[in-house]
């Protein structure tokens, strides 16, 4: 039984403290995943806190033992999506005016290219890049979050990084 499956089934006797444990053994990569869906980190937040209301909802009656992380990360995808429909509008660029000097702009700047590439994907291949590269997820994982067999997670990420290296040698992302 995954720790995971401890605490569902401590917070299923009562026990609300495991609840809180693994909000937290989650909410940075939940996080993390939510900013690089959202125009900006309130809205992350946001989706965050819905996420995870999510996930309380549907605790009862989850019952995928060890596959936590997968619910919990297609939970917030519906989100993101549902928010994104809903409230969100594009995603929004660097503000004008911002000094080169500034503390974080390079960084700033090489994720804003990110986002610019990853957001000319179609949204299967986009989802790939973001769980493989901005979450770090191997192909097995990110086979069970979206549930698609490997080997067609391996060929939508494969032709994902031909389309970015292909418009990177055009120039046709700038």
């Amino acid at each position: 039984m995954t720790r995971e499956d401890q605490l569902i089934k401590r917070y299923r006797e009562g026990d609300g403290s495991a609840l809180d444990e693994l909000v937290r053994m989650y909410y940075a990569d939940i996080l993390r995943y939510c900013l690089w869906h959202a125009p900006d980190r309130q809205c992350a937040e946001d989706a965050v806190q819905e996420s995870f209301l999510k996930m309380i909802r549907y605790l009862p009656s989850y019952t995928h033992r060890g596959y936590f992380r997968a619910f919990l990360y297609r939970i917030a995808a519906n989100t993101c999506v549902d928010l994104y429909r809903s409230k969100w509008s594009a995603i929004e660029a660097l503000p004008d005016g911002l000094s080169r000097e500034e503390c974080g702009y390079r960084q700033a700047e090489e994720e804003a290219d990110f986002r610019h590439l990853v957001s000319c994907l179609p949204p299967e291949q986009r989802e790939l890049v973001l769980l493989r590269f901005a979450q770090q997820l191997t192909l097995r994982e990110m086979a069970e979050i979206t549930g698609l067999p490997l080997r067609t997670v391996q060929s939508r990420l494969r032709a994902a990084l031909k389309k970015i290296k292909s418009s990177l040698l055009e120039g046709g992302w700038e």
